[in-house]
């Protein structure tokens, strides 16, 4: 779990509670963390002859996301008269991260600040060395093409700064296996070699001798990396002379200029400065790479019990991401993801489950042993994508950025969702389960692929490709197909028709098992009822098409209350949330038979807004249901994947970038009503 996470699509760094580095990644987001396993890479105090770690069990924390890229700690020690303040910031276009830290004792007296490093760049423990530069004063670890300098500087101090006998900075670095570098409680000095290799770890700190003057101490610790010494060690000067008030009013004003989503409601208590909302915009800005792909969540946790990560771009997920920031004014974030995915589609138009940031396929686990024309995917990531493009577009209007896009991913998207469908045209064929678990025709797929393919009908029609009108009679078959065969009147919609033991069952009979990804299809598909262009592509399916969205939103409207006696979480107080389906397995805590499962911020925030879609929940029911997102996160704003049935405690890893998005698109929709 993580308290904080800050970056700028090419260096990312995240927090734990204490304060600890867990992640550091450059220059490719989510690619290889640099920070070895554990919680050893800390900020440690001298004071009064002990060390003191900062943060952990001894330390009252709290913290705040402040201006821009930045985070604001504090820290109350819970026995000693100490206070620290630190604030990060992440300049806005370099790999340039200035922490301040600010010391209040209760008198003055010598004061040692220091930065243990245990890196493992490249993300093995493998031919790395570090060395103390005494004349820059800078600790430089480097293997290869990648370079970390770091060191402590005094605002406004000068270069003569150990000199003046106030102060002294120090680094050192040692071999673990030896013991590594220490620190000396009496002295405060810093013991270890000035270069060594392998396994090893460092220390940058400082000693600062007040002189009888007052009590509260500042610092600035700057790190910066690069390609080379000469460019990692330039950045670290450059970041020095503008020193954290000055990438701070760098980050200041880059994040204001791309506030365009929130500027009408600037101030408000669901989207001004300090609010979930914009904390969920920035959260989920650090897990979108500057190269397209947008990570699932970058908190390396669960890599002790699983020896896999959520590190992965899944187009399932990064697509409802991308959506949700175009439709929040950052229609950027979408374009370069749509720039992924046409780098990345298959040569047959599909998508495979889930891809490293740098556009290499992904680990898995979908089996390919299956029967004659059928994939081991799962269709509604290739689907989902292309609303992207269609959402991308009615934020910007820009039609000549999808040029770029249309024939390598729209049109071989499109026609695959065509080509990847029963003999009869009315069902898609199987696939994976929105959940990744299971095998057959889901609803949710048959929505997704409904809405796929009117997205790419309206982008042809737009861009005059001429491909409309095919992409919208198939549109057409399959929603016919998802009233036809994946509905009825008393139970609304069912969750599909598995397959078993390799093959789909023969009379198509439905699961009904309640799933939280149904409350997705009147949120996909109604929409479309009114729409202007699908009148303009085909009169024939234009009068058609009315008749069998209205059977829809009703058969949804049966779907969403059958969802709510089946899936809804009841914990302590109003601490009510969706879980994904009945029987969910997933993180679930022992001996909870009476709850379907943990609730998901997704899934509870899909009930809102398909119930608001629906006309059967009003707008002030919607407003005061963000409350829920609210106490379930960090308390600095970050959202998990899941919150525990029994004590609504985040569970997996947190944050998730989906659970962000989808709180974006929960308040957008309340603010646009």
């Amino acid at each position: 779990m993580r308290t904080s996470v800050l970056g700028n699509g090419s260096l990312y760094i995240g927090f734990d509670r204490s304060c600890c580095l867990r992640e550091m990644f450059w220059p490719v987001v989510g690619l290889a963390n640099h920070i070895a396993e554990g919680k050893e890479n800390r900020l440690i105090l001298w004071y009064r002859g002990q060390l003191f770690d900062i943060g952990g069990e001894n330390w009252m924390t709290d913290g705040e996301y402040g201006e821009g890229m930045s985070f604001h700690w504090r820290f109350r020690h819970r026995a000693e008269p100490l206070e620290i303040e630190i604030d990060d910031v992440v300049d806005p276009q370099k790999p340039l991260w200035v922490r301040r830290i600010r010391v209040i004792p209760d008198a003055a007296g010598k004061i040692g600040l220091y930065s243990m490093h245990h890196y493992n760049l490249g993300e093995n423990d493998v031919g790395e060395a570090a060395f103390w530069d005494s004349g820059e004063r800078r600790l430089y670890h480097f293997k290869g093409p990648l370079w970390v300098c770091a060191g402590f500087e005094i605002p406004g101090a000068c270069s003569g700064l150990s000199s003046s006998g106030r102060a002294e900075i120090m680094g050192s670095v040692a071999k673990r296996r030896d013991g590594g570098v220490t620190i000396s409680p009496e002295t405060g000095k810093v013991y270890g070699r000035t270069v060594d290799h392998g396994l090893i770890e460092s220390i940058v700190g400082l000693i600062w001798n007040p002189a009888g003057e007052t009590a509260t101490f500042e610092a600035a610790y700057v790190l910066a990396l690069g390609n080379s010494m000469d460019e990692a060690g330039r950045l670290a000067r450059h970041g020095s002379r503008m020193g954290y008030e000055g990438v701070k009013a760098r980050s200041s004003r880059y994040w204001s200029l791309g506030a365009q989503g929130t500027a009408s409601t600037a101030g408000s208590r669901d989207t001004g400065p300090g609010s979930l909302y914009e904390v969920s915009l920035k959260v989920l800005a650090t897990h979108c790479d500057r190269r397209g792909g947008i990570l699932a969540s970058c908190d390396s946790d669960i890599m002790l019990d699983y020896r896999d990560h959520y590190r992965y771009v899944w187009p399932r997920d990064a697509a409802m991401c991308a959506s949700a920031l175009a439709r929040a004014g950052y229609p950027e974030f979408a374009r370069r993801y749509l720039l992924f995915c046409r780098d990345t589609l298959s040569e047959g138009g599909f998508f495979w489950q889930r891809y490293r940031p740098d556009g290499t396929r992904g680990s898995g686990w979908h089996p390919p042993d299956l029967p004659p024309g059928q994939l081991p995917i799962q269709e509604d990531e290739t689907a989902l994508s292309l609303v992207t493009a269609k959402d991308y577009l009615v934020a910007t209007r820009d039609p000549d950025s999808l040029e770029e896009v249309y024939p390598g991913f729209i049109r071989k998207a499109a026609r695959f969702i065509l080509d990847y469908r029963e003999e009869d045209g009315f069902l898609v064929k199987p696939s994976f389960d929105l959940w990744e678990e299971r095998r057959g025709i889901f609803s949710f797929t048959q929505a997704s692929c409904v809405a796929g393919l009117v997205s790419a009908a309206e982008i042809s029609f737009v861009l005059g490709q001429g491909d409309e009108k095919e992409f919208l009679a198939g549109a057409y078959q399959l929603l016919q197909g998802l009233v036809l065969y994946l509905s009825d009147d008393d139970r609304g919609f069912a969750r599909g028709i598995c397959a078993e033991a390799g093959s789909l069952n023969p009379e198509y009979i439905p699961d009904w098992t309640a799933d939280a990804s149904l409350y997705c299809i009147p949120i996909l598909v109604a929409e479309f009822k009114g729409n202007e262009r699908i009148a303009a592509i085909s009169r024939d399916v234009a009068e058609e098409w009315p008749v069998v969205v209205d059977r829809t939103i009703e058969r949804s409207k049966v779907t969403w209350k059958r969802l709510d006696d089946l899936l809804r979480v009841h914990l302590d107080g109003d601490r009510t949330g969706v879980a994904r389906y009945q029987g969910d397995w997933y993180w679930r805590p022992p001996d909870t038979p009476h709850v379907p499962g943990n609730p998901w911020p997704v899934a509870t925030a899909w009930r809102l807004i398909s119930g608001h879609v629906l006309g059967l929940l009003d707008r002030d029911v919607v407003r005061d249901s963000l409350s829920w997102f609210k106490r379930v996160s960090i308390e600095s704003g970050i959202m998990p994947e899941q919150v525990s049935c029994v004590d609504g405690e985040p569970l997996s890893v947190a944050p998730l970038a989906w659970s962000q998005a989808a709180y974006l698109d929960l308040v957008n929709l309340v603010k646009g009503s």
